[in-house]
């Protein structure tokens, strides 16, 4: 007799989906930053429900877009707004989430602090964090580990708006490509920031937006 050949897990992800949110989901009015020598906008902008919005970023401003949509940089003009019932989904390009010194259980426990600790442990599994790794605090991990918990994260509680800042950072192809299949069934609010050609190429879009040195346009 011989062992079947053992077989590794292969990844199957999914976006977990939160009630709807209201029509409008973000919404920027004469939206002005000024940090430093940088200036940002006056920026005017409305994101609404079920849009895909892709970003590219030529210049400062990108993160200064996100951080203003999303209600988390005070604005030094304008205003900010997030629609009634947004529930926010989030990788960000610094992973910072997962860069402290907390084992990356506790901190990824916090996030989904509803699900049982066997729960947290079987899904950081699936994306193959194990018990190698979830005991390390977080800031050991690698970038790709990183990366891979907040797409984890994403799979463990609802989400209505999803926002991606350069997903596939650090990531191999076989992950990119379940990202990218789970991108296509997920039926939310997403905003798309990244430089990977085959990525914007393989993920529906309905929007296309430009940051350049602090001016934002559309096409």
């Amino acid at each position: 007799m011989v062992e079947e050949p053992r077989k590794e897990w292969e990844l199957r992800m999914e976006i977990a989906a939160a009630p709807r949110s209201g029509a409008v989901v973000a919404t920027l009015s004469g939206a002005q930053v000024r940090l430093g020598d940088f200036a940002f906008g006056p920026v005017n902008l409305q994101i609404d429900w079920a849009d895909r919005v892709a970003i590219s970023a030529n210049g400062s401003g990108k993160s200064t877009l996100l951080a203003a949509l999303l209600g988390r940089l005070p604005l030094d003009g304008g205003r900010s707004s997030l629609g009634p019932g947004v529930v926010i989904g989030e990788v960000d390009q610094a992973r910072g989430l997962f860069f402290g010194d907390q084992p990356l259980i506790d901190a990824f426990g916090a996030a989904v602090p509803e699900l049982p600790l066997a729960e947290v442990r079987t899904l950081l599994a699936k994306f193959g964090l194990r018990a190698a790794h979830v005991l390390r605090p977080a800031a050991t991990l690698s970038p790709g580990e990183r990366t891979r918990a907040a797409l984890a994260l994403l799979q463990g509680r609802g989400v209505n708006l999803l926002v991606l800042d350069e997903p596939t950072n650090h990531l191999d192809l076989a992950a990119i490509e379940q990202l990218e299949s789970a991108l296509a069934s997920y039926q939310g609010t997403l905003l798309l920031v990244t430089h990977d050609r085959r990525m914007l190429e393989a993920v529906q879009t309905t929007r296309r937006i430009t940051v350049s040195d602090g001016q934002v346009s559309e096409s």
